[in-house]
């Protein structure tokens, strides 16, 4: 098995050809994105959306044999890209998540889903994956924007705090988070607690790959501000299960 996943070796792989080929069929009508949202209540975080179509597509998708997989995988990232490349850059897609996203999120969406579960695989083969800071941030400048979508909107009820993001090398954000409701916006305004961290650190965090503390030890996140401890006491609650 996968550390970490219910998923072995071949099951993680199927799934990164899965996502190409639905985000193909998404970009160019094909797909229904409806179809998969019926699988969770609507009251649902996009996360849970994801973990039931993922589990759907993974039970309808028959392909197991790695090297076979491996022969798929470029084929669809180009048949992605040639389709996307036809949309405009501004066109909101409806996705599986119940998520709207354009060409370019969609994209960095699908790029994270390749270096997280790639990581996912080199790990179960104890092979090395570095994830850059340039891959991090292309992936963190465009999907930020669906941040204010994830929190759990029961967890949140109660909160109300703001934070600046700051990526090391790159942009920096603020994040509100206002009684189940979140808006993300460029820093600047004054914030409860700030985080800064390396941008593949933010990336692994926000996908479970790595421990918060084992990284605030190598100093790759670290938190400040008039209430540092947000940063961990409400991080389950902005990302949700």
């Amino acid at each position: 098995m996968v550390p970490g996943l219910t998923w072995n070796v071949a099951e993680a792989a199927a799934h990164l050809v899965i996502a190409l080929q639905y985000y193909r069929e998404l970009v160019l009508g094909i797909a229904d994105a409806r179809a998969m949202l019926v699988l969770a209540p609507d009251a649902e975080t996009p996360a849970r959306h994801s973990a039931a179509y993922n589990a759907a597509q993974l039970a309808q998708f028959g392909e197991r044999d790695t090297a076979r997989l491996a022969d798929l995988l470029v084929p669809s990232v180009d048949a992605f890209l040639e389709a996307a490349a036809a949309r405009q850059h501004g066109e909101r897609i409806l996705t599986g998540t119940g998520l709207f996203m354009t060409v370019p999120t969609m994209t960095a969406a699908l790029l994270a889903e390749q270096v997280i579960h790639g990581l996912d695989i080199a790990r179960t083969g104890k092979a090395a994956w570095p994830i850059s800071r340039t891959d991090a941030l292309l992936v963190l400048t465009e999907v930020m924007v669906l941040l204010p979508d994830y929190p759990d909107r029961e967890r949140t009820a109660g909160l109300h705090v703001a934070y600046e993001l700051r990526f090391r090398g790159g942009p920096r954000y603020r994040l509100e988070v206002d009684a189940g409701t979140a808006t993300l916006t460029g820093a600047g305004r004054p914030v409860d607690c700030w985080v800064s961290a390396e941008p593949a650190t933010f990336l692994m965090l926000g996908y479970g790959r790595v421990s918060r503390r084992s990284q605030t030890v190598r100093g790759r996140i670290v938190a400040g501000g008039r209430k540092p401890w947000l940063a961990v006491s409400s991080e389950r609650r902005l990302t949700g299960p």
